[in-house]
């Protein structure tokens, strides 16, 4: 079994826990996990990590995020979005496309609050909150705050509008479509998400989850562990003695990391382009946070 990430393009009407699922079935293993829930109804770019490749999902949930969605006036549903229950109907904005692009950058570029939605797999007292929303049971959930650095309008009338969204992690933007219905002073859900970016993983070099089901040579797919970690920096690790040290979890110093500034987190690979470790510059040291096996 090799390591490595996929990125799946997830079709809709499944969780991301079943493409996981799958996957364990495609690449006989349980080392399996995704990088971040893609709702049950949107589609679109689902990094899943593969082996050893389990353990560098913490880095590429941090990363922004890019989607596509269309947000429909009018309405509340129960999900925020078009699977839902309606449960507030309004008129329609009276804003025109000059004064809606105006309240976004005034209202939601930058930091804000978001309350997460009830229907979300965040945990209240060690229960996802869509467990306790089936039952009926509504509680109290604290605002986070998320960054949105762009919004762009693709497409506005008085009955939808096609946002190109690109934001933190942690982002609901089934959450954000609401809100924006409100500060129009009308109400909306969302009726359509595509995740095109998930950092450095993007919808044109995905591969569509029904051609990997059906690939006799799935491997093929696999993106390494270093393609996957394109956007960190690189300390070459050139010395056995380094080497065996850092695979051995112990704090080592090089001339290399004079290059980076303190606190930095870079990854150490050999001269072979093979991943030793991930870990912090700290006081003229590397120390590793995770070791990998090379070579397997």
């Amino acid at each position: 079994m090799k390591d490595g990430i996929v990125n799946v393009f997830k079709p809709a009407g499944m969780t991301s826990h079943d493409v996981v699922g799958k996957l364990r079935k495609v690449y006989q293993t349980k080392k399996v996990g995704h990088t971040g829930t893609l709702d049950p109804d949107a589609i679109g770019v689902l990094p899943i990590c593969i082996g050893q490749a389990t353990r560098l999902a913490e880095y590429f949930t941090e990363k922004e995020k890019n989607y596509r969605t269309i947000l429909k006036f009018g309405m509340e549903t129960t999900t925020q979005d078009q699977s839902g229950e309606p449960i507030l109907k309004t008129d329609l904005p009276k804003l025109d496309k000059e004064a809606f692009i105006k309240l976004l950058e005034e209202k939601f570029i930058g930091d804000i609050a978001q309350i997460p939605p009830m229907y979300s797999a965040i945990k209240k007292d060690g229960q996802p909150l869509y467990k306790l929303a089936r039952q009926g049971i509504t509680v109290d959930i604290e605002p986070r705050i998320v960054n949105i650095s762009k919004i762009e309008v693709l497409m506005y009338n008085q009955e939808s509008a096609m946002l190109d969204i690109t934001c933190s992690k942690g982002t609901y933007i089934r959450t954000l479509c609401q809100d924006i219905g409100r500060a129009c002073g009308s109400s909306a859900y969302m009726g359509y998400l595509m995740r095109r970016k998930s950092g450095a993983f993007t919808v044109e070099n995905s591969v569509p989850l029904e051609q990997l089901l059906a690939s006799k040579q799935p491997e093929q797919y696999l993106i390494s562990m270093l393609d996957g970690l394109v956007d960190m920096p690189t300390l070459l690790v050139e010395k056995d003695e380094n080497k065996m040290r850092i695979l051995n979890g112990l704090p080592q110093r090089m001339p290399a990391v004079k290059n980076f500034v303190e606190g930095t987190l870079v990854k150490a690979v050999t001269l072979e382009n093979e991943l030793l470790a991930i870990g912090n510059i700290d006081e003229g040291y590397f120390k590793p946070n995770k070791v990998f096996k090379c070579g397997e």
